[in-house]
């Protein structure tokens, strides 16, 4: 089976790809010209250089595969609506669909984010049927990819796209090359006292959800989404994993500070300035984001994830890569 994977130098993507070759997948990656391939050394791969908001860049790397699986996207959570991401979190979505359309593909998987779903508590943690939550109405980043989501959904609905939609939490593990999540080992490894936020979010080994998304080219119902989900857990709680073993001193940041910094960010945004800090991220940071794998484990046949061992090697992984010291 010849599979298509956008984005493929990126983080989930990197570990996709490695676990459809391990299957025995033909893969064809479409990234960027001179985009940085570190994550995919020892990968046999054939790599499509172009462009996902080309339309013909695009058709040229669908044609003539059965599966595509859409992971690249921009994640930037420096935008309060949606207009500055839709280029490549719409648009491109929607070109990809309509190659998929026209070539006779036999699955699209579309990566969403776990952002369009509202969380929910330890006890009752957020699940599939939750609409987007009141936190990330302000967040450009979530509001780009519900509206992909949308779209894809109609399509299945309208055109006849054989489409499922998979939405990961907060992803650890290797081959994180740039780093995205990785950036929170970056802050909390090296340091004895560091300071965190009182919330927390829900981790999932990134493995975990390459395997939930290998299994939905077979598995999954047409236009449903699935939480590619893992353990719930407060940042102290996460920062005693990263540093197991390590004399650690965590300092909680009180909420009426970070929102107060967090102020001073959205100030900048409205000087023009697109800064990751606002008020309405600082209020995120402050929130426990917890979800559950359930469907994904009963339809996806997703494994379940192993946080100690994620971390673990995200971090050899980031050694190796001199990313971490």
């Amino acid at each position: 089976m010849k599979v298509l994977v956008t984005g493929a130098n990126g983080f989930l993507a990197a570990n996709v790809v490695r676990e459809l070759i391990k299957r025995g997948n033909n893969v064809r990656g479409l990234v960027r010209k001179n985009a940085d391939l570190r994550s995919l050394d020892g990968v046999s791969a054939d790599f499509f250089k172009g462009n996902i908001t080309d339309p013909g860049d695009v058709d040229k790397a669908v044609k003539g595969c059965d599966v595509v699986i859409h992971a690249a996207a921009d994640t930037s959570q420096r935008f309060d609506t949606a207009g500055p991401l839709r280029k490549v979190n719409v648009e491109a979505t929607r070109y990809l669909a309509e190659a998929c359309i026209k070539h006779s593909v036999k699955r699209f998987i579309f990566v969403s984010t776990g952002n369009t779903i509202d969380f929910g508590t330890l006890e009752n943690p957020g699940h599939e049927g939750n609409p987007l939550g009141k936190l990330f109405r302000n967040s450009g980043y979530a509001l780009s990819k519900l509206e992909a989501e949308k779209m894809i959904a109609g399509m299945v609905k309208t055109r006849g796209l054989d489409a499922v939609i998979v939405n990961p939490t907060f992803m650890i593990g290797p081959y994180d090359a740039k780093p995205s999540s990785g950036r929170i080992l970056k802050m909390m490894y090296p340091r004895k006292v560091i300071f965190i936020p009182k919330g927390g979010k829900n981790f999932v080994d990134v493995r975990a959800a390459a395997a939930a998304i290998c299994n939905a080219i077979e598995l999954g119902t047409p236009g449903e989404r699935y939480l590619l989900a893992g353990v719930n857990l407060t940042y102290r709680q996460f920062l005693k994993i990263v540093r197991r073993g390590m004399k650690t001193c965590p300092v909680i940041i009180p909420q009426w500070l970070l929102v107060g910094m967090g102020a001073f960010g959205s100030m900048l945004r409205k000087m023009g300035v697109h800064s990751e800090l606002s008020v309405n991220n600082a209020r995120i940071l402050s929130s426990l984001d917890y979800y559950t794998n359930k469907k994904a484990v009963a339809e996806l046949k997703m494994p379940e994830t192993q946080i100690d061992k994620a971390v673990s090697d995200a971090i050899i992984w980031m050694k190796e890569q001199k990313m971490l010291m």
